[in-house]
């Protein structure tokens, strides 16, 4: 399935639900970069989570690799406190350790989506993804 862009961002109570999809170019690290700040803008006052579906995802460019780390920091500085990451290939898990902070308490990487959103809300960020369709 074609998406328009390489990724799907929306808010679900106080988690922000990604899904990355084909190769990240730089151009698309700032369009996500110009897209947080209003969308994360009504939660960021509490602790919030992301769950970051990279199941259709390539990677960065090369010259994108800064920006990811980007965005990153700019969700960290912004109060996002938890991450699960759903993950098919080992580089991808490796890509966000290296750009991320957290620890085993904050993060978890996972190849199951099922396993992501129970251990969001185990951590107390309650939400169901949408269903596909």
């Amino acid at each position: 399935m074609q998406h328009p862009l390489p990724y799907q961002m929306q808010v679900i109570n106080q988690v922000l639900y990604v899904r990355l999809f084909g190769v990240w170019s730089s151009a698309v690290v700032s369009k996500v970069m110009q897209q947080l700040p209003e969308l994360i803008s009504p939660i960021e006052h509490q602790p919030w989570a992301a769950l970051v579906d990279m199941r259709d995802w390539i990677m960065p460019t090369m010259e994108a690799l800064s920006g990811f780390d980007q965005i990153y920091q700019w969700c960290l500085a912004h109060n996002q406190t938890h991450e699960a990451t759903v993950c098919k290939l080992e580089m991808q898990r490796r890509l966000v350790a290296d750009v991320s902070s957290y620890n085993q308490a904050s993060q978890l990487y996972t190849p199951s989506i099922d396993k992501a959103v129970s251990w969001l809300n185990q951590k107390g960020f309650t939400f169901e993804l949408p269903s596909a369709g």
